[in-house]
């Protein structure tokens, strides 16, 4: 098994627990009692917990290594989906809920220092976007397959369960799949490859000039303005991807379309998504200087919403293609920004677990006041209006991740990882 193959299984698994569930809504309210609120903590809460998760995953890391560390997360999803095959009332849903965003947190905190750690500089950024469009297809397959399952079986709970045998698959894969270790002097196992050999060598050789002080704590990472402000950017862009994961297919039930084509749109943007993520890191690989593929994602997004907010039937793939590809590129592109701060794959490592434990914190919040306002006026127009709002305001805020910036950004000396930006 091949690293980039185990990888990509374990990305399919981080989102069909999440996006398998807005198509299945109106079965789901109807079996439990929820309101829209508590029906949001379906889509919140995961969320939530993947933000949490993350300033744990540096610890669980050294205690058990990156290999055991990615096998608990996807035990716990495998939990998660196991329960849901027997769940009928609010309190186990909300449980199953907690328990997938504990197992994506882990696994999300983990992928991108491997990634770094395995790939020399000029794959990195491919490899992201590989992992990134693996992750959104998961959630695209979430989206189309669920209802499908769910229609015919004639019960939701299949819908939501089917993913577990898909969670086994990538525990498998990844528990056969050759890792270097990230430390400085890399050690290798019998099943390494050449070519893992030479990228585990590269990155070893971009360390040298860092001097050995250790991977950085959560807490040295709360008192760095940049942490702080790639978190903010990274959660403001999630926002418009978790309010459309919870809301998107209601919104459309809402215009008259059945559950599996109302699943289905939101398949087509995840699809969309993937296209981004495989492209745009691609076409942005050779200067370390993201900004201008990361404002046209945004702009994308923007153009999307606004279609959405204006008519939303009469052009409806046409918005949804162009949010999906937005969110895509944004979201790939958001990971290599925080990695390309430093050569040292646990120092990136730790401030994209920061970033996304900020960030998912704040992205937890989105769905919940989505739902919270359909509740009070009956109406998606007002959320859609405020991502708008926010699409603008993030345009502005890319501007602000100048690579020549980045050692200062982070109080590193000129010679130190962060300080010497790639040209690849």
């Amino acid at each position: 098994m091949t690293l980039w193959l185990a990888i990509v299984a374990v990305g399919l698994t981080l989102r069909p627990t999440l996006t398998s569930i807005s198509p299945l809504l109106p079965q789901i309210r109807a079996a439990t009692g929820m309101t829209y609120p508590v029906a949001a903590l379906l889509t919140s809460l995961p969320v939530l917990a993947m933000g949490a998760g993350a300033f744990a995953a540096s610890g669980l890391t050294r205690r058990v290594g990156e290999r055991r560390g990615v096998l608990a997360g996807l035990a716990a999803l495998a939990l998660a989906c196991g329960v849901r095959f027997v769940a009928d009332d609010t309190a186990t849903m909300i449980a199953t809920a907690l328990a997938s965003g504990i197992g994506i947190a882990i696994i999300q905190a983990l992928l991108p220092g491997i990634v770094k750690a395995n790939y020399s500089a000029a794959r990195m950024t491919a490899m992201m976007g590989l992992y990134s469009a693996a992750l959104m297809g998961g959630g695209g397959l979430g989206a189309a397959i669920s209802p499908w399952a769910a229609r015919d079986a004639g019960d939701w709970r299949v819908g939501l369960g089917i993913w577990l045998g898909v969670v086994c698959a990538a525990a498998l894969a990844w528990w056969r799949a050759p890792l270097v270790r990230t430390a400085v002097t890399s050690a290798t196992s019998p099943a390494t490859t050449a070519k893992d050999l030479r990228a585990a060598s590269q990155a070893a050789s971009e360390c040298v000039a860092s001097p050995a002080d250790g991977v950085p704590s959560m807490r040295d990472l709360l008192r760095k303005r940049r942490a702080w402000t790639l978190a903010v950017y990274f959660g403001l862009i999630n926002c418009t991807y978790t309010t459309m994961v919870a809301w998107l297919p209601p919104f459309y039930q809402q215009h008259g379309m059945s559950a599996t084509r109302s699943g289905a749109l939101l398949a087509a943007l995840t699809a969309c998504q993937v296209v981004a993520a495989l492209t745009l890191p691609w076409l942005a690989r050779r200067r370390v200087d993201r900004r201008r593929w990361l404002t046209l994602a945004l702009a994308a997004t923007l153009g999307g919403l606004v279609g959405l907010a204006l008519a939303p039937v009469t052009a409806a793939w046409a918005w949804i293609g162009a949010i999906g590809f937005g969110l895509g590129g944004t979201f790939s592109l958001g990971l290599v920004l925080a990695l390309d701060h430093h050569t040292h794959p646990r120092h990136a490592a730790a401030l994209a677990a920061f970033m996304q434990g900020v960030g998912f914190c704040i992205a937890a919040l989105a769905p919940f006041v989505a739902g919270a306002v359909l509740d009070l006026t009956g109406s998606f127009t007002p959320s859609w209006i405020g991502l708008i709002g926010l699409n603008v305001a993030l345009i502005a805020l890319t501007w602000r991740f100048d690579p020549a910036g980045y050692a200062s950004a982070l109080r590193l000396s000129r010679d130190a990882p962060g300080g010497r930006p790639l040209r690849v």
